[in-house]
């Protein structure tokens, strides 16, 4: 079904435009806050029999429908239809009706997902640099490898004012004024009294401790949320012939004091004591850690929750140089492609081969949604095979600490950001979880209709 068509459906049987606060999207999913979802809920299966649609979550305060690939299209011709009513919805108070951690998954989600290629970008040929360093194709000290060094560090060194920018968005306020907010905390100026170690100095007389933001989190997000605040306020009352120079002279000179003496040492202290405290909790507790997380991975999916898992991810990396937590998603997303392969042996229905066969490729690359809504829902003792899969593979990537240098699709797709010492044990890893989730997979087997 062409995009505008199945945006057109979607868009009815989930209510219509009345019906809709607002909609985002992720890689594979459009996600819905709607005013109410008693008509949606109850053309839940119309909307799952729609040619272009794999599956359809009610959660955490979203109506998710799941489109693969091809989301971005058909979310530009979502966007298109509902047109002004979209954004007019935008400033209701359905959001505030939520729970307080529905709300927070929705803000990262909001904010991290529209960053991700940039992110899996620069991480893949962080990888890649490895990799021809260690062949010997590219010498260390080289022009050539410098640059593409700096390709590759460009997005984690910046970061600050990619997240501004996605938070702004997210948060309502001006993007490029909280752009320029993340380029005030890189300023060279600061750096270099970091790099000097002159760390303690003042604002009109009050001291603050200076802090290196660079690949940092927490203090660019905090920090554009309180923007949002000051900016409506000062909008509010700020005359509007004046409005298009003040408020941001005003909105600047609140906010990066503010940021700088308060919310950023607080929030470089807490990101770095929460990824020391979770490494040396993985450090001890490698294969149970291991275990858990990538068994339920799959899970975090279906709910539409594990972009939470992304902060941490960066927090590693900034922090460490590397991270652990991604290995073990990579166990969990290959076990659901294992389970999903033994369909293609079990199944009898030309339409579940085919199905098996472009979900095992398509979850290779690192989108697991199509199988795991299109088969793994279906029929659900395949649910057995994942967590299998998924543990078994977590448990190597635990024991073996597999890192990886950025963040990338998996278990294929993104590679690269594995390459380092620890590859092999990944290689490893994701072997595991493949193969004892196809094995029990295919012991657990179809319903008997299905494998006849």
């Amino acid at each position: 079904m062409e995009a505008k068509k199945l945006a057109e459906n979607i868009i009815a049987l989930i209510g219509g435009k009345e019906a809709v606060g607002s909609v985002t999207h992720c890689m594979t999913r459009l996600r819905f806050v709607l005013v109410n979802d008693l008509e949606a809920e109850a053309n839940k299966e119309k909307l799952e029999s729609l040619d272009g649609v794999m599956g359809v979550v009610n959660t955490g305060g979203q109506f998710q429908v799941i489109v693969g690939n091809k989301v971005a299209e058909v979310y530009k011709e979502v966007d298109a239809q509902l047109g002004e009513k979209k954004e007019n919805s935008e400033q209701g108070n359905q959001e505030d009706k939520r729970k307080w951690l529905d709300r927070f998954f929705d803000t990262l989600s909001g904010i991290f997902v529209p960053i991700i290629p940039a992110i899996a970008g620069a991480g893949i040929l962080k990888g890649l640099l490895v990799v021809l360093g260690n062949l010997g194709w590219i010498a260390a000290d080289s022009n050539t490898f410098m640059v593409l060094n700096v390709i590759s560090d460009a997005v984690f060194y910046f970061l600050p004012i990619l997240l501004a920018f996605s938070a702004a968005n997210k948060f309502r306020c001006s993007p490029i004024i909280a752009a320029v907010i993340g380029g005030i905390l890189l300023h060279p100026t600061f750096t270099g009294l970091v790099a000097e170690g002159n760390i303690g100095i003042d604002f009109f007389s009050i001291p603050f401790t200076l802090m290196n933001y660079s690949s940092s989190v927490l203090p660019i997000i905090i920090g554009v949320w309180l923007l949002s605040y000051i900016e409506r306020f000062i909008k509010s009352w700020m005359p509007k012939v004046l409005d298009i120079v003040f408020t941001p002279v005003l909105s600047l000179i609140i906010t990066v004091p503010l940021i700088l003496i308060v919310i950023g040492p607080i929030s470089i202290w807490i990101g770095d004591l929460f990824s020391v405290g979770f490494n040396a909790l993985y450090s001890n507790l490698t294969f149970i850690a291991g275990m858990i997380l990538g068994a339920l991975y799959p899970l975090l999916v279906l709910t539409g929750t594990h972009y939470g898992l992304l902060p941490i991810m960066l927090q590693n990396v900034a922090t460490n140089g590397y991270d652990v937590v991604l290995a073990l998603c990579a166990a969990g997303n290959t076990a659901v492609v294992g389970a999903v392969f033994s369909v293609y042996f079990k199944a009898k229905s030309k339409t579940n081969k085919s199905l098996s066969a472009s979900s095992t490729i398509s979850g290779l690359i690192g989108i697991i949604e199509p199988g795991l809504y299109g088969l793994i829902i279906k029929y659900k003792k395949l649910f057995g095979a994942v967590l299998a899969g998924g543990a078994a593979g977590g448990l190597i990537m635990g024991i073996f600490q597999v890192q990886s240098t950025g963040f990338g699709l998996n278990p294929l797709g993104g590679i690269p950001v594995f390459f380092g010492e620890t590859f092999t044990y990944y290689l490893i890893g994701i072997t595991v979880s493949f193969v004892v989730s196809f094995v029990v997979g295919l012991f657990i087997g179809l319903p008997k209709e299905e494998s006849k």
